[in-house]
């Protein structure tokens, strides 16, 4: 594909191991799969993309999660009311950890001596109780200039009941030419904890977007660049950046958002499992990806909206170890691209996943990954001896248990977003993609009584095809704090059409046809008392949907106990043209070749066999390889599949 003479639509989604491409030119598509570069992202994406003359290009980044988990961010500062400097610290006093009698403190984004206090006061409703001092004021833009800060956090109480104070400040600061991040503006969160540190996240933040992003849109310039945001959504990058922490969940929800337009009639769980991590969501039919207002980065709360996507460090590259116990562990850490599993000869030497797979012929070693890399078996087996001789088995029995150790790991997270939803699995369909994810999906299928995995065309790639089918959606929030009566029906239709108004604006401003935007509206809920809430979509009668929803989350229902919305989102959302082609899988010729089977070292002669050699409709009976362009699929005896019209493999995991 001549890139340089056609204009295209390119989704990059930017992984820990690798960095996956998909150019779409109208009339087809070339998928490309590249290592990444962790200490500098854009220089994989701008390698590849220089070859190219792009029309649009949709960028899911790991840059904010790894800057938040990795500490590595910019400096900022919190202004706050006096006598709450302290709050970023106390938190809510939990206890992530029951039995940790002495628990490790989660350092704050911002420390104490970056936080300062000015007078004022706002009270529960919104009434000032305190007005702002105009010297206090002077005096903390001078501190702000002599504190070479990058960006600035602002939270008061009550601030998502009126705004005032917060746009004051910022409006004094304004001549610093600093960003400024309201905690009422970026979430519409009562609680003044969680919105405190979603604020101070962004503030630590936007330097970092805005820097990575601006550099990603030069180099692909004239393309307009977006970015997904932790919604699904497909977002110009000058709207993202000034919105930071809306991308912690930036390149996991391409991925979702492909899986929830494969799932099939039935609600489905995704399962996405690449080098570093595993990413699992539940996909609800005909409504796509279930959704929460809360999510936890290295211990720091973020209150905004984002798919509900559930990460464990289990990954082709996560490392096998053994504990103190003398008890096999896998993961979190990762041996990533750089060096990389053993089998990949790039300098690695402890075991992982991946070389596990290799070492019990699961993952042939004649492949060659991404285009670019080869697998070194003898490598895989040294790198696994050494796990196996501290637990004293057989090269295959370790890695049989390292495979063991992963699948549990991995099944508890895809119990946590059904299960543990009220939801369950058994004779749900499992979508399956990601580099690694058709080597585990079977044993996981079995483990949680799933009926069906459907791995779609390309499945190693999906979360970049996912970029391109996004929508593009402006999202606007506000606080409520009201009952729900037999007045609220009227109520939230005045609410909503003033912000629905301002969403298809934004849209408009930035070149989309808001006008021609759909409108949604997500209510969310909760007893009068609790701290906690629910997210649904409001019909004629919110106050019954409400208590349905809790009594399947939670088994019960407190019917004496009032209602009371809490905030309000309205959605603008023109969507996505999608790709104009199914990805064509490869073909060639079926062979045999050696895999052990199970930690009694036996091995046999498997059918492998290629994916777009399969033919619509033939069955194909396990123990099978099927490599496909961007993954390999593990079919055990006892499970079988067929192919679809779209290529998609329909897995029966049967019993084993």
């Amino acid at each position: 594909m001549q890139g340089r003479v056609r204009k295209l639509r390119i989704g990059v989604d930017s992984g820990g191991t690798f960095t996956d491409f998909i150019i779409d030119s109208g009339d087809g598509v070339e998928l490309i799969k590249v290592p990444s570069t962790p200490d500098d992202p854009a220089r994989a994406i701008l390698q590849v993309l220089h070859d190219y003359l792009p029309e649009e290009v949709i960028h899911g980044s790991t840059v904010a999660t790894n800057a938040l988990l990795e500490r590595q961010f910019a400096r900022a500062a919190l202004v706050t009311q006096v006598g709450f400097e302290d709050l970023l610290d106390i938190g809510r006093q939990n206890r992530p950890d029951l039995y940790d009698l002495q628990p490790a403190p989660v350092s704050a984004l911002i420390p104490r001596h970056d936080r300062f206090g000015v007078s004022g006061r706002i009270a529960a409703g919104g009434k000032i109780i305190e007005d702002l001092d105009a010297s206090e004021l002077d005096r903390l833009l001078d501190w702000i200039r002599d504190g070479e800060y990058e960006a600035v956090a602002v939270g008061f109480l009550h601030s998502t009941e009126n705004l005032d104070h917060e746009r004051r400040i910022s409006d004094h600061l304004a001549c610093t030419g600093l960003p400024v991040i309201l905690s009422g503006e970026v979430a519409a969160e009562p609680r003044e904890w969680e919105r405190f540190t979603t604020a101070s996240a962004g503030a630590v933040l936007t330097p970092v977007m805005q820097g990575y992003l601006e550099a990603v849109a030069n180099g692909v310039t004239p393309a307009l660049l977006k970015v997904m945001d932790s919604c699904g959504s497909a977002v110009p990058w000058q709207r993202i950046s000034s919105r930071a922490a809306r991308t912690v969940l930036s390149g996991p929800a391409g991925g979702v958002v492909a899986a929830a337009t494969r799932g099939g009639e039935t609600t489905a769980l995704s399962f996405d499992m690449g080098g570093t991590s595993t990413d699992v969501a539940l996909v609800e039919a005909g409504r796509g990806a279930a959704r929460n207002h809360r999510f936890s980065v290295g211990g720091i709360p973020l209150a905004i909206p984002l798919l509900e996507v559930h990460t464990v460090g289990a990954g082709g590259g996560s490392l096998a170890w053994v504990d103190a116990g003398g008890a096999l562990r896998v993961g979190p850490r990762s041996a990533g691209s750089d060096p990389g599993p053993a089998a990949y000869c790039r300098g690695g030497t402890g075991a992982t996943v991946t070389d596990a797979n290799v070492v019990l012929g699961r993952l042939p070693s004649d492949l060659i990954l991404g285009g670019t890399l080869s697998l070194d078996r003898e490598a895989a087996k040294k790198a696994v001896s050494r796990v196996a001789s501290r637990l004293g088995l057989t090269v295959d029995a370790a890695a049989v248990g390292i495979l063991d150790v992963v699948n549990a790991e991995m099944e508890r997270a895809l119990r946590r977003v059904s299960q543990e939803r009220g939801v369950d699995p058994r004779g749900m369909s499992m979508v399956c993609f990601g580099g690694a994810g058709g080597l585990h999906a079977v044993a996981l299928a079995r483990s949680c009584g799933v009926g069906e995995i459907r791995l779609p065309a390309a499945a190693g790639v999906l979360s970049a095809i996912g970029m391109l089918e996004a929508p593009w959606s402006e999202e606007l929030e506000q606080v409520l704090l009201c009952p729900i009566n037999s007045n609220f029906t009227a109520v939230l239709s005045q609410i909503e059409k003033p912000l629905a108004q301002q969403a298809r604006q934004m849209i408009s401003s930035c070149g989309g046809d808001g006008d021609g935007a759909t409108i949604e509206t997500t209510l969310r809920g909760r007893h009068q008392g609790q701290s906690h809430d629910l997210e649904f979509h409001p019909g004629d009668d919110p106050e019954r949907q409400f208590r349905d929803i809790y009594q399947q989350r939670f088994g019960y229902q407190m019917a004496d106990r009032k209602i009371e919305a809490v905030a309000v989102r309205v959605a603008a959302t023109l969507p996505s043209r999608g790709i104009s082609k199914v990805p064509e899988e490869i073909e060639g010729p079926p062979s045999m070749r050696p895999v052990v089977l199970d930690s009694s070292s036996r091995q046999q002669q498997v059918q492998q066999i290629y994916h777009g050699s399969i033919v619509e409709g033939e069955l194909v009976s396990g123990p099978a390889l099927v490599i496909s362009s961007t993954t390999t699929l593990w079919l055990p005896n006892g499970s079988s599949l067929h192919r679809d019209s779209a290529g998609t493999l329909i897995i029966d995991p049967g019993r084993g």
